[in-house]
């Protein structure tokens, strides 16, 4: 157990073997939901330089209960034995996460998070589930829209020795002869027409949204605009909010993104969640 400045952390192990560590204030704000942060992609529950440990304690000083745990096969968190990896898992192990919360201390209600794959992975598990009443996702899905192709490309054509370098990287291939990979080969985003449905179910049931992207997003993100080019009118709903950082970068590397993201992040649980 650690306290330090009003804060309580303690370590636990539950479910099939899943690690995580739980922040929490000394008095618990009631009314509000607690927040669970999802692994970014393959690394541990501290998240890309300790970025979750430190959204946790800044949330948890703001009266907010925060777990961060390893999913399965990830950290310190052994693979599940007899199961097979994939979102029927997942929602069993965020099921356990819920559980040990709310056994805990006595919050029944959750704010999904993550960066890259942890934000795909709480907009799928929010979709249907009660007990969300929000979610934030950093970096979460979108779509190359035509607004995006022209924004990110139309300047290089101007420029004939660009066209033609680009031209060429359209016929390069790897060693293996095929195509160098990049984010869509590690992600499974949903069509856009379920993307765009999901958003309004959430809206429907008055969950709240947050949408961050930054410009370590560029390979398919690259304007605000692109949010409503993406989704249409499910931007329109109050309970959807959009911040673009073009400066920052997609792991939150340096000290003032991370603290950027602690501040707004913060400010919106404050805003969307008030103490009853």
């Amino acid at each position: 157990m650690l306290q330090e400045g009003g804060i309580i952390e303690t370590a636990h192990v539950f479910g099939e073997s899943l690690v995580g560590v739980l922040s929490r204030p000394r008095q618990i704000a009631e009314g509000r939901p607690a927040v669970i942060l999802l692994n970014a992609g393959l690394v541990q529950r501290s998240g890309p330089f300790r970025v979750y440990a430190q959204l946790a304690r800044a949330l948890a000083s703001c009266g907010f209960v925060v777990l961060r745990f390893d999913l399965s096969g990830r950290g310190d968190s052994a693979n599940a034995v007899g199961a097979s990896p994939g979102p029927v898992l997942k929602q069993q192990e965020a099921d356990a996460a819920m559980q040990l919360v709310t056994g805990l201390t006595g919050v029944d209600r959750f704010v999904l998070s993550g960066i890259c794959s942890g934000a795909d992975d709480a907009f799928r598990l929010a979709d249907g589930n009660a007990r969300v009443a929000g979610i934030v996702l950093l970096d979460g899905y979108a779509y190359r829209t035509t607004g995006y192709k022209i924004r990110r490309y139309g300047p290089g054509l101007l420029d004939a020795g660009k066209v033609m370098r680009r031209v060429g990287r359209l016929f390069k291939r790897d060693e293996d002869g095929e195509h160098a990979l990049d984010e869509g080969d590690f992600r499974d985003f949903p069509s856009p027409d379920e993307a765009v449905a999901r958003l309004q179910r959430l809206s429907a049931r008055d969950a709240r949204v947050l949408l961050v992207y930054t410009g370590g997003a560029f390979r398919y993100f690259n304007h605000a605009r692109q949010a409503r080019e993406c989704f249409g009118v499910a931007m329109d709903a109050p309970q959807v909010s959009l911040e673009y950082w073009p400066d920052c970068d997609h792991t939150f590397f340096q000290r003032k993104d991370r603290l950027r993201l602690n501040t707004r992040f913060s400010a919106w649980m404050r805003a969307q969640f008030p103490a009853t």
